[in-house]
């Protein structure tokens, strides 16, 4: 292809091709790629070319329009798609997704970029769910590298025995007392190429990659090793969605506890809402085996997702932890205020106590105490930090 200054490629894909030639054969499959091709072919201009790559991959190359030209070559196809499928009386139903590429933005590319870029585009279309299309950005390309680089650090890190993963703790203050009820586990990580890399950042990484079984499992044992050391704290850990979907987590935090000889009720496993967005009966028999061993369940964020009473009805957590945008918002507004001083009363009313999270300031906690809450997490009691500088900062 000639590398142009100018105009654009466009890249379009048959979505779920392998569906039409598997339920309805390879000729089929044939016949109908002939006839998006036609539909394509019949609407270039004299300055784009028609190239068909992989499979159901076709490529137009125009040398003088613009992106938006491109976006409007792209909706004409997929109409005229529509059309062929309408005259078949929907025998199979076809759509398209595209990848475009503006050389006015871009110019002076090679092949190989040209032909990375939009593929990337394309999946993009892809994951956003298919008969769409997306213009290339260098800034979504890069934060996709910088995704996939950071992925392979985690393995590198998992497969070197966890390094660069450390576990900080939390205070978690007990407000009748005003003394730590518990301690939060929380993951960190650092590695030489990125540096300290935030948990918002990695820890979808290590659930895309599954990588957060094994993870899981070693912050876990690191926790527990943690409360091993104290008689009268309790220790708090995220479990993630894929580690209670996708393994026997029951059977794993039973293996640690016996392995510290700790009593189960030092352990509260937290679980993010978001995650269980439709309860699954693995995740139901989870929270019933949390039950039975007497091991401690909080629902953590609580408030910010879909179904907060149903989980309570279901799961009987012993815990729901309110986040800080939900508190922020009870401090400045009247009815946010209302509704959080109801939701703590509704679950203290069957037996569940209540965890405020965030709290940095005095004046923070004068005001939230208002609302009785059991207990109070956040940086104005103190920071993550390292098992040692926790030991040697708080008396426990």
């Amino acid at each position: 292809m000639k590398i142009l200054h100018q105009g654009f490629i466009l890249r379009i894909d048959i979505d779920d091709f392998k569906n039409i030639n598997e339920n309805f054969g390879v000729k089929y499959g044939d016949v109908a790629l002939k006839q998006v091709g036609n539909c394509i072919k019949k609407l270039l201009t004299k300055n784009q070319q028609l190239y068909r790559i992989v499979a159901d991959e076709f490529i137009v190359m125009d040398v003088v329009g613009s992106k938006e030209d491109a976006r409007d070559l792209y909706n004409a196809i997929r109409r005229s798609i529509t059309r062929y499928v309408e005259s078949i009386n929907y025998d199979i139903y076809l759509t398209i997704s595209a990848g475009i590429l503006d050389f006015h933005d871009y110019p002076n590319k090679s092949y190989n970029s040209i032909m990375q870029w939009t593929e990337f585009a394309l999946n993009q279309s892809k994951t956003n769910g298919k008969n769409t299309y997306t213009i290339f950005k260098q800034e979504a390309y890069q934060e996709f590298l910088r995704k996939n680089k950071l992925t392979k650090e985690l393995h590198k890190a998992v497969n070197q025995q966890f390094k660069g993963f450390e576990v900080y703790f939390q205070p978690i203050i007990d407000m009748k007392t005003e003394k730590i009820h518990s301690m939060e586990a929380l993951l960190r990580f650092e590695c030489d190429e990125f540096g300290k890399i935030s948990p918002l950042e990695f820890i979808p990484l290590l659930e895309e990659s599954d990588l957060i079984i094994p993870v899981g499992r070693w912050v876990l044992d690191q926790a527990l090793k943690a409360v091993s050391m104290f008689s009268n704290i309790k220790v708090q850990i995220n479990m993630s969605y894929v580690q209670v979907l996708k393994t026997p987590a029951l059977n794993d935090i039973l293996n640690i506890i016996k392995n510290y000889k700790i009593e189960n009720n030092q352990l509260v496993i937290e679980l993010t809402e978001s995650g269980f967005i439709e309860s699954n009966k693995n995740f139901i028999d989870f929270c019933n085996g949390l039950k039975k061993e007497n091991i401690l369940l909080a629902l953590d964020d609580f408030g910010t997702g879909y179904s907060n009473f149903h989980y309570l009805y279901n799961l009987k957590p012993d815990y729901i932890k309110i986040d800080r945008t939900l508190m922020k918002n009870a401090l400045s507004n009247e009815y946010e205020n209302r509704l959080l001083k109801h939701m703590v009363d509704m679950a203290h009313s069957v037996g569940v106590k209540i965890c405020i999270e965030g709290i940095e300031e005095k004046e923070e906690l004068e005001r939230i105490v208002l609302l009785k809450p059991d207990y109070i997490q956040g940086f104005y009691y103190g920071r993550p930090v390292s098992l040692s500088v926790f030991m040697e900062s708080y008396e426990i």
